[in-house]
């Protein structure tokens, strides 16, 4: 009997040995697929490797920058004093690119706030425009009359609304937005409240077009929420490092109610008036961040997409083609038609064809979306059904774009060739909105994007761009132009609560660019189609239509023509119909002018 007994309790103890072995064999394999395993999983700092499925990266990136901000007197600091915990200080600001002295380069204009809401202004949270001088950017703020002391700065973006030659300056704000008209001899002068637009609600992105066809160029603002924390909330002044303060639900967006937007329609004699609730795009249920005037469906006028947070996105189809009549515009919400309607916290917004990486371009506009925590981003190929009707799918697994952004709040964004190669590459600035848990004064900061095309998929070579990509901030706005007029494209960034960061391409490449700027009326600038073809090589972009977060891209078109010298053909479709079409057109600088149509 005994012995049976001790040959049971061998056979159990080999049991309970060879489960734990095998646990532990297969604890050591999941380990080690986690490690090994092709994924875009985790912190995108980690364990970066220098081999790509499809592409050999060797111990270097194809993409290259550097952080000259400060060594060219681009210099200030985001918001005064210390973070207050407050929703609005928390989501700005933006930043922007415009030629604002007409004399061929790029000056750039950062978006700040002079102290907490319901505090006195401080000088030191002024706006800065750095007018770019060449070799350096100087800050003319002050000259310039754009500080905006009063104003509590989200966005702003440079359009020549009155079409007198110079562009003008709009900024939104938490409370009262500004117009600077641009007066020509380096000065501005406010006239928000004469021009009717100095919407008095929380403004956020702003996009331009002629949504009509009339002339003259109008204006979409986005607000958000009806924010009043009122006082409430725990006192900011906490004891770092306790782990026990509370998280105020003012923080929290959905703790408050959507505003409508604005659709500014330009009366084209130097004013504007709110046409948003007749035209059926005043959006009463969206917390609005973004939009973009752009021809989404290809049939020559603009419609209209708007980010949204925590709350659907919308898009809307102009309807006057199908209409006929210009005189009473209507757009159509198509969001839930289209797949469109995301639920999600959506901030930045770029706009761009991505088709022939799943070999199915349509030379119509898809869409990339940046999100909040948990939600990763989002890029919406368009397709057209069998119905002849518009749709979007979600390739954002398909590239690799998914789970590595789930850690992370994406907010400004670009669709934009940064090696020239003629694929679209993607920058995206990133910066969470959840507290450190040592000290909930502070915010966690996390590493910009830098998503190089391989053809088939993204790969984030931002670790190994340049020592400032390896570094984590509080990202914000971000914006793209060839500032030094190289041929690339150049990045900046504003930082929220600290510096802004000026990211020089100093890619190395034998690659060729066409740097495309369109010459006429903004009426027909902003929203035109700008085709470029290279043999078996096509290339699209929309003028004005990747509108980023809170910001501006400057209003130029860089195409990579790779080791070609020559594009076969550029084609321009104006956003009132017309076409011009350049042949064999020289790698480098090229105006296209309307007037020559």
């Amino acid at each position: 009997m005994s012995f049976f007994k001790s040959r049971r309790r061998r056979r159990i103890l080999i049991a309970i040995g060879g489960t734990a072995l095998g646990i532990a064999v297969l604890t050591g394999l999941a380990f080690w697929l986690e490690i090994h395993r092709e994924t875009d999983l985790a912190d995108p700092a980690a364990k970066v490797t220098s081999r790509f499925k499809d592409f050999e990266m060797a111990d270097s990136a194809p993409i290259r920058f550097r952080d000259v901000a400060e060594s060219m007197g681009v210099i200030m600091h985001h918001g005064p004093g210390p973070r207050g915990r407050t929703l609005p200080e928390d989501t700005g600001s933006g930043i922007a690119w415009g030629d604002y002295d007409g004399d061929g380069d790029w000056d750039l204009y950062v978006v700040n706030f002079s102290g907490s809401s319901g505090k006195d202004p401080d000088t030191e949270g002024a706006n800065h425009l750095f007018r770019n001088d060449g070799d350096r950017f100087t800050d003319v703020t002050r000259q310039a009359r754009v500080g905006d002391l009063e104003g509590f700065g989200m966005g702003a973006t440079f359009a020549d609304y009155d079409d007198d030659g110079d562009v003008d300056l709009y900024v939104s704000n938490f409370g009262p937005n500004r117009l600077y008209q641009n007066r020509g001899d380096g000065t501005f002068e406010e006239v928000a409240a004469k021009a009717g637009v100095a919407d008095a609600h929380w403004s956020t992105g702003v996009t331009w077009g002629d949504f009509n066809r009339d002339g003259h160029l109008d204006l979409y603002v986005c607000n958000y929420v009806d924010y009043d924390d009122n006082g409430v909330g725990p006192d900011p002044a906490l004891e770092s490092g306790s782990g026990t303060y509370e998280v105020p639900f003012t923080l929290n967006p959905n703790s408050f109610d959507p505003q409508s937007n604005r659709l500014y329609r330009n009366r084209g004699d130097g004013t504007f008036e709110d046409v948003a609730e007749q035209c059926g795009v005043d959006n009463l249920e969206g917390r609005s961040l973004g939009a973009t005037f752009c021809d989404l469906d290809g049939d020559g006028w603009l419609d209209l997409y708007v980010n949204n947070d925590a709350s659907a996105n919308k898009l809307f189809r102009n309807m006057t083609g199908d209409l006929g009549d210009n005189e009473s515009i209507l757009f159509a919400d198509q969001s839930a038609a289209t797949g469109t309607a995301d639920p999600r916290g959506s901030m930045g917004l770029s706009v761009g064809e991505i088709g022939g990486m799943t070999g199915k371009p349509d030379s119509l506009p898809d869409l990339f979306v940046s999100h909040w925590l948990a939600q990763e981003n989002a890029f919406y190929q368009s397709v057209v059904n069998s119905g002849g009707g518009l749709e979007y799918r979600d390739k954002t697994r398909h590239f690799r774009l998914g789970e590595i952004s789930i850690d992370m709040v994406g907010w400004g964004t670009a669709l934009a060739d940064f090696d020239l190669d003629g694929r679209l590459d993607i920058a995206v600035a990133n910066g969470s909105t959840l507290e450190q848990l040592d000290n909930p004064l502070l915010l966690k900061a996390e590493p910009v994007f830098i998503f190089w095309n391989g053809g088939k998929r993204f790969h984030n070579v931002a670790p190994k761009a340049g020592e400032v990509l390896v570094r984590k901030y509080w990202g914000r706005g971000l914006a793209v132009a060839d500032f030094d007029r190289d041929g690339d494209v150049d990045l900046a960034i504003a930082v929220n609560r600290g510096q802004p960061l000026l990211l020089r391409n100093e890619t190395l490449t034998t690659n060729q660019s066409l740097v495309i700027t369109l010459r006429g009326s903004p009426s027909v600038c902003f929203g035109a189609k700008v085709e470029v073809y290279q043999k078996d090589h096509f290339q699209v972009r929309w003028s004005g239509a990747d509108v980023t977060f809170m910001g501006m891209h400057a209003a130029e078109l860089i195409f990579g023509l790779g080791e070609n010298r020559m594009a076969d053909k550029v084609k321009v479709k104006w956003a009132d119909g017309k076409e011009t079409t350049l042949i064999d057109v020289v790698a480098g600088r090229r105006e296209v002018d309307y007037q020559k149509v």
